[in-house]
């Protein structure tokens, strides 16, 4: 489950994931990904979880999004990644989706589970440490990635066989609109 982001950030991230593989080399993990931050991610979800999301989003005010830095998980991670900063709001919202959806997952992700989880953006990601993320940071560090935006819908999208995305649904934050 995830939020893609608004324009002009998700065009923003796939300009930066062009330059980043003419400069670098570097290539997605993923084939043809959007932009996006990622609230959680499992195996898979059992089909009654869309009416308990439905639900769940529409007690959920849309919500304001602030980024600060380009950094990594460690020095051995070889994720680069916008961070967001996790303020109160998210940290609820995260919080009430994660224990929303408990019943519903298969094999989720830990990462993911609140107190572990770093809200982030990823700018550059492989399984293999293919991009120097060094260098890639130095390269963004010019750019002013400080942005603030407001997510106002959660999309859930599964991993096909081929390593793409597809069945995207949408549900909207939809209190107070």
């Amino acid at each position: 489950m995830v939020s893609l982001l608004p324009e002009p950030y998700f065009q923003e991230v796939e300009e930066i994931w062009t330059e980043l593989e003419a400069h670098f080399g570097c290539q997605h993990t993923y084939v043809r990904p959007e932009p996006h931050f990622t609230w959680q991610y499992a195996e898979s979800y059992e089909g009654a979880y869309v009416q308990t999301l439905e639900e769940l989003c529409a007690g959920l005010s849309p919500i304001e999004i602030q980024t600060d830095i380009v950094t990594r998980f460690s020095q051995f991670d070889p994720v680069v990644f916008l961070r967001i900063i996790p303020n109160t709001q998210l940290l609820l919202h995260h919080q009430i989706l994660w224990e929303g959806l408990r019943p519903f997952w298969n094999n989720p992700s830990f990462l993911y589970q609140p107190g572990e989880w770093i809200p982030h953006i990823t700018l550059s990601m492989n399984k293999d440490g293919w991009c120097n993320s060094v260098a890639v940071r130095e390269f963004l560090f010019s750019r002013d990635l400080r942005w603030t935006f407001t997510v106002d819908r959660l999309t859930m999208l599964s991993l096909t066989d081929q390593n793409t995305w597809g069945d995207e649904r949408e549900f909207l934050l939809a209190k107070g609109w």
